[in-house]
């Protein structure tokens, strides 16, 4: 009898439902916030590919416009030092199954607090022998300011600890192939609570507040050793009835892996001050005043 009762305990054990609560009090699974601080490390990095599109309308699937971004990541203690990707415009998907058109590639580098872009897309006149310009880091648009300084346009910094602890808390975890899974909501007031830094709004450039109005939704799919391989997020400004939204979606590869990025040789490189003042010289002498203006 005692062992025919001791059979019967365990199969209503196993039979009991996993708990699907905050992953972050669930035990079992490998922390991706300490897996992530365990890279950040002087001389490594990982690379990154990320496509990110814009919509009118929570409902909307195809009509958004975005961007697509390839390159990699030089990690230190404090997080992202030194980038070095490629990024395209993508139009507006034609139609259902059919790819989007990419416009010619932007290449961009940044090391500390510089920024190079490829001068080949820039849309005066360069210097011979000049391949790249460099950007004081106030000067850049939110946009190339955020994918100069990790490579991507994502809403959750998965390289800042406190925001991912934060994140964690906020989701429910399953198991998924080769890991888990980790889906969650929250609003702006809680990402700028969140965020070591200022968290900026991709729609105004802005620093998000406690009074911003908006919501993040993510899935985030982790290995078993607790690294990111993917990120999903639906990133909802404002609360209007047909609001703007951003949908972005990383994936993550080679965690770890030794990587060191240097500037541009030092000879091919124009400071826009200096180019703003070449361009200057081009168009002298200024032809004179005919009565039209």
């Amino acid at each position: 009898m005692r062992r025919w009762a001791a059979l019967t305990v365990t199969v209503l054990l196993a039979s009991l439902p996993v708990a699907t609560g905050p992953a972050a009090a669930q035990a079992g699974a490998p922390d991706p916030a300490r897996a992530i601080k365990r890279q950040l490390r002087d001389g490594h990095g990982v690379r990154i590919a990320e496509t990110n599109r814009y919509f009118f309308g929570e409902k909307s699937t195809v009509s958004g416009s975005g961007t697509r971004i390839r390159g990699r990541l030089q990690l230190a203690p404090s997080g992202p030092v030194a980038a070095a990707f490629t990024w395209w415009n993508l139009s507006p998907p034609k139609g259902a199954g059919r790819p989007s058109e990419k416009s010619a590639p932007y290449r961009v580098i940044r090391v500390g607090k510089d920024a190079y872009d490829a001068a080949d897309r820039y849309p005066g006149p360069v210097p011979d022998g000049k391949e790249w310009i460099r950007f004081p880091n106030n000067h850049r648009g939110a946009m190339a300011r955020d994918m100069a300084r990790d490579a991507s346009l994502q809403p959750i910094d998965v390289y800042d600890p406190s925001m991912m602890r934060a994140v964690l808390k906020c989701s429910t975890r399953k198991p998924s192939y080769g890991g888990f899974l980790y889906r969650g909501t929250m609003s702006y007031k809680e990402l700028s609570k969140a965020s070591r830094g200022t968290a900026v709004s991709w729609t105004s450039g802005r620093p998000i507040t406690a009074t911003s109005k908006g919501k993040i939704s993510w899935q985030l799919w982790a290995g078993r050793d607790g690294l990111p391989k993917r990120l999903v997020t639906t990133d909802t400004a404002g609360t209007v009835r047909d609001p703007l939204v951003k949908r972005s979606d990383t994936h993550y590869t080679g965690w770890g892996s030794p990587l060191v990025i240097t500037a541009p040789p030092a000879d091919e490189v124009i400071d826009e001050d200096d180019l703003l003042e070449y361009i200057r010289r081009q168009n002298e002498p200024i032809p004179p005043d005919d009565g039209n203006t």
